[in-house]
C-alpha cells in the first residue's frame, strides 16, 4: 500500500469511528493522531479551535452526543495529494443519512466536505489540521453563494408578513379588526396630540338582513368599507369594530364644516351604492364624532364619548351626525 492509499483508508477509518462506531476506544484512537499543533475548523459558528486540550475537552463531548445518534453512510470518496515528503492532504465527502423510524420525518441527512492534512514524523503519522462543512441543502448548482436560500427566506418572510397583516384584518371588509384598530390608534395617540375619531353605524342594518338576508347584508357592510377606504385613503385607521359598525381615527385635524360636508357626500354616495344592492331602496348611516385633544388622550374615554356622540345621532332620527363636547 504506497502513502496516498495508507492516507486515505485512515481517513474513512476515522470517519466510521467518528459516526458509525463512537465507542471510547475509538476516539482515543483518534485522538492518538491528533498533534498538539491541531487546528480545526467546522461547520458550526462555535467550531473553530486552535487550543489542544479545548480540542479534547470538545471532542469528548461530541462523542457522548454522538452514541445517541445513528448513521449509514450513503456515498464516500478520497483524494490524497501529496504536499511535500511529510506533509500529504487528503480531501473529499461522505454524505450520510440518520437512521431511525421511517415515519420519523425529522432524520436528517449530512453531506459533508472535508480536508485533512497530515504530517509524518518518522514512523508515525499526526494530524495537523481539519476542516469539514456542510453545503446548504437548497444550495443550487453553478451557485457560490446560496442565492435560493436567501430567495426562499425572503419569500418565507413576505408570507409571515402577509400572515400577520391578515390577522389583523377583518377579513371580509378587510379593514382592521377590532383589536388591531384599538392597537394603531393608542400607537397613534402615544406620539400625537390631534386627530378625529369617527364611530359609524349603518342604519336599520338589522332589517336589512330579515328583509334581503345576510348575503346581502354582507354586500352593504363591504360597500360600505369601501367607500371608508375612498374618502379616507391617506392620514387615518379604518376598522370594523362590530357587526355593523365602523370607526376611523382621522391623524389630521379638520374643520368642522368640512366635516359636515364630507359626511353629506358620504351619504349620498352610499345612498347610491346601496340601491343598486337593495333593489332600489335607499340606506343611510350614522355617527358619532370627537376630536382628539391634550386632555383627553385615552382610548377608551374617547371611544367611550365617540359613541355616546353615535347615540345621540341615533336619537335625532338617524342619517346625521353629532360631534361630541365636555
Amino acid at each position: 500500500m504506497n502513502d496516498k492509499e495508507y492516507y486515505c483508508n485512515l481517513t474513512a477509518l476515522f470517519w466510521r469511528y467518528y459516526l458509525l462506531e463512537p465507542t471510547q476506544d475509538h476516539f482515543e484512537e483518534i485522538f492518538s493522531y491528533l498533534s498538539e499543533e491541531l487546528v480545526i475548523i467546522g461547520t458550526g459558528r462555535h467550531e473553530f479551535y486552535t487550543d489542544f486540550n479545548q480540542i479534547l475537552k470538545n471532542m469528548s463531548e461530541n462523542q457522548i452526543e454522538a452514541i445517541s445518534v445513528n448513521f449509514q453512510v450513503l456515498d464516500e470518496w478520497y483524494e490524497c495529494l501529496r504536499i511535500d515528503q511529510e506533509v500529504f492532504l487528503v480531501y473529499g465527502g461522505i454524505w450520510v443519512r440518520q437512521q431511525g423510524q421511517l415515519e420519523d420525518k425529522s432524520l436528517i441527512e449530512m453531506d459533508t466536505r472535508f480536508s485533512v492534512i497530515y504530517r509524518k514524523k518518522g514512523d508515525k503519522s499526526e494530524v495537523i489540521h481539519i476542516h469539514h462543512s456542510i453545503p446548504y441543502a437548497e444550495q443550487q448548482q453553478g451557485e457560490y453563494y446560496p442565492k435560493t436560500l436567501s430567495e426562499k427566506a425572503k419569500v418565507a418572510m413576505n408570507l409571515a408578513e402577509k400572515f400577520k397583516r391578515q390577522s389583523e384584518l377583518d377579513l371580509m371588509t378587510e379593514v382592521y379588526n377590532n383589536v388591531s384598530f384599538k392597537h394603531h390608534v393608542i400607537q397613534h395617540m402615544r406620539t400625537k396630540d390631534n386627530g378625529t375619531l369617527y364611530l359609524f353605524d349603518l342604519d336599520y342594518f338589522k332589517s336589512v338582513n330579515d328583509t334581503y338576508g345576510h348575503a346581502t347584508g354582507d354586500l352593504l357592510l363591504i360597500e360600505f368599507s369601501r367607500l371608508l377606504k375612498e374618502v379616507f385613503y391617506q392620514n387615518a385607521v379604518i376598522g370594523r369594530v362590530g357587526g355593523d359598525e365602523f370607526a376611523v381615527l382621522e391623524y389630521i385635524p379638520v374643520e368642522k364644516e368640512s366635516v359636515i360636508k364630507k359626511i353629506n357626500q358620504m351619504q349620498k354616495a352610499f345612498n347610491n351604492a346601496a340601491k343598486g344592492i337593495l333593489i332600489q331602496s335607499s340606506s343611510s348611516f350614522s355617527v358619532g364624532i370627537v376630536s382628539v385633544t391634550d386632555q383627553q388622550r385615552l382610548f377608551d374615554n374617547l371611544f367611550s364619548n365617540a359613541d355616546k356622540a353615535l347615540y345621540s345621532a341615533k336619537k335625532l332620527g338617524r342619517k346625521t351626525d353629532f360631534w361630541y363636547c365636555d
